[in-house]
């Protein structure tokens, strides 16, 4: 529990530097030229799938952290981030040629620069977690996210405009490898038997290839709108895309660092993990639904604040990328499950259901010339992925997909309420007012959740794993017990 509580208050102070910094560039960067960073910030990545080796998951899913395993680790990153950089910075002519900028050439290879520290910074920072120095991890992660803001936007300031951008990525990690270098120099580590290359490489190339896979799903409507339709429409959705995707890695993190370890621990002490599973999706089903509900119904107003004028249609795509990201986070946990319980075929089904069902979307949306049908094709490609998840675990015995259907069913409609609810408030009001209106006009909804809280399948879960007491759990250990399951139909 210290330790998630760490890592949420971490990935909270990033949030909000994040959120200061998209208010200030949204000021200091024009659309077009935010367009050029966006899309060079979606093909560089790719790189980055092979740069990291999957070696974070690795060292995080470690039944014994030594120090030859982390220097192991540490090496192989440094030379697989190397080769990356080269080959980026060779490649780079392609992606402007591509896509008709000329300054993503330039872009790319400042922001390939991030390789020569990031793979290293990642090993380094998930070793001080899976070792339970969540606190230094924080602060690790916490300053190199605030000397890569304050670097890129002093050079903003200094009229290097637009490619500062580029350099606060390469900035933080190399302040955060700085501080992880410097914990681990004085942290004595066990020894272990030696560790080769090729096994950290094994275990690690499915799972590599699998969040390459996900990854280019995830950016089919982004590319799809610069190429179709422009920078501008590319800036515009990677500013809304930014913006609900700032909660979701938020949420995802803080659920992946706590669930990770205790399934897989479980999985290697043989015990059943089938109530920790439920119980995982279903408070990913809760968060999910009720955040991003609200996101989706006071996030216009919150994004009118912070880029200003001119960026309207980023605002209207925040609804639809909200239950995006909703689904996104729903699909991304499930993954999680079925990485811990040794399913390949689950998550290659899940994944080509995702991407086809994502292709045929934004092929629609470039038929119509429609910026917004791309956003509703990836929410509808994440929610097909989902089902196909549920119905694997259903073919299995993992978890019945029509009680977990109906708990989905009972958090959309609290999601939904409190969007609802914000959207009212904060209807045809300045972008201040809005904000502070929309909150407002929540508490109602919020009161009746709490009235009707023993309905909620998530209070269940809290109260059954202790979180949360209720009077019935005191006067009635039988109910207490029973509530233990939450695809239960009774909740």
């Amino acid at each position: 529990m210290i330790s998630l509580r760490w890592n949420i208050a971490g990935s909270m102070v990033v949030v909000l530097l994040q959120l200061g910094y998209t208010a200030y560039t949204a000021r200091a960067v024009d659309a077009h030229a935010y367009g050029v960073y966006a899309i060079t910030l979606t093909v560089v990545p790719l790189f980055g799938y092979f740069a990291n080796a999957g070696l974070s998951a690795c060292v995080l899913r470690s039944e014994r952290l030594t120090l030859p395993f982390v220097r192991a680790a540490r090496r192989l990153a440094v030379v697989s981030g190397s080769v990356c950089f080269l080959l980026v910075e060779a490649v780079a002519p392609v992606f402007g040629s591509f896509f008709h900028m000329p300054d993503v050439t330039f872009m790319a290879r400042l922001l390939a620069c991030v390789f020569l520290v990031q793979p290293s910074a990642n090993v380094t920072v998930t070793a001080m977690r899976r070792a339970g120095a969540a606190p230094m991890a924080v602060l690790a992660e916490s300053l190199g996210q605030a000397a890569g803001v304050a670097a890129a936007a002093g050079l903003l300031v200094c009229g290097w405009n637009p490619f500062a951008l580029a350099l606060a990525q390469p900035v933080a990690a190399a302040v955060a490898l700085s501080v992880g270098t410097a914990w681990i120099a004085r942290r004595a580590l066990p020894p272990g038997p030696p560790v080769r290359a090729r096994d950290l490489l094994a275990p690690s190339v499915f799972m590599t290839s699998h969040s390459l896979g996900q990854f280019i799903t995830n950016n089919i409507p982004l590319w799809a709108s610069g190429r179709l339709l422009g920078p501008g429409a590319a800036g515009s959705y990677s500013r809304a895309s930014l913006f609900t995707g700032l909660l979701l890695t938020f949420l995802y993190q803080g659920i992946n660092w706590a669930v990770t370890p205790l399934l897989a621990e479980r999985r290697a002490e043989g015990l059943r993990f089938d109530q920790d599973v439920q119980r995982t999706l279903c408070a990913a089903s809760a968060v999910a639904f009720t955040g991003f509900g609200i996101t989706a119904g006071i996030g216009p107003a919150v994004l009118r604040l912070l880029l200003g004028p001119g960026w309207e249609p980023a605002v209207a795509l925040v609804p639809v990328l909200s239950a995006a990201a909703a689904m996104t986070l729903l699909c991304y946990c499930g993954g999680l499950i079925d990485q811990v319980r040794n399913a390949p075929r689950a998550l290659l089904g899940t994944l080509t259901v995702t991407a086809v069902a994502t292709v045929a979307g934004v092929a629609a949306a470039a038929f119509a010339h429609a910026l917004l049908l791309a956003a509703v094709a990836a929410t509808a490609g994440q929610g097909v992925g989902h089902l196909a998840q549920l119905a694997a675990w259903h073919r299995s015995g993992l978890m019945r997909a029509g009680a977990a259907l109906r708990m989905h069913g009972v958090h959309l409609a609290v999601g939904a309420a409190l969007g609802g609810a914000a959207a009212l408030g904060s209807a045809e009001r300045s972008a201040a007012a809005a904000l502070g209106y929309g909150l407002l006009a929540i508490l109602p909804v919020v009161l009746v959740c709490v009235l009707l809280r023993r309905w909620i399948p998530v209070f269940t879960v809290a109260v059954a794993a202790g979180m949360l007491r209720s009077r019935r759990s005191l006067t009635s250990p039988l109910r207490s017990s029973a509530a233990a399951d939450p695809t239960d139909p009774a909740c």
